[in-house]
């Protein structure tokens, strides 16, 4: 369940990163042209915090899931090892070419 506490903080960092986007569109229409550049720097770092928060939440819950999927079940049988080139022969199927030609 510790990925609902990261999940509810991006969410909550994210709507606030989108909050200062709004605070600096208002101060832009209001002519605080200063005071908008470490508001929106602000925002920006906030909002990926928040985007951040909301990856890990997403990459712990399907971990979780997979790992419960993974103790459920036997593990797969080996897959054989391959043939080397020397074992098998080198024209055990005829070309793709030789099935269109035509018999003479």
């Amino acid at each position: 369940m510790r990925f609902w506490i990261r999940e509810v903080l991006g969410w909550v960092l994210v709507g606030l990163g989108l909050f200062d986007f709004y605070m600096c569109v208002v101060l832009l229409f209001n002519h605080s042209v200063i005071e908008v550049g470490p508001m929106f720097v602000i925002g920006i770092v906030v909002f990926r915090g928040g985007i951040h928060l909301l990856k890990v939440a997403v990459a712990a819950r399907i971990c979780l899931l997979t790992q419960a999927k993974i103790e459920g079940r036997p593990s797969a049988p080996p897959k054989p090892s391959a043939k080397s080139r020397a074992l098998r022969p080198i024209l055990a199927k005829p070309g793709v070419a030789q099935d269109f030609r035509r018999p003479w």
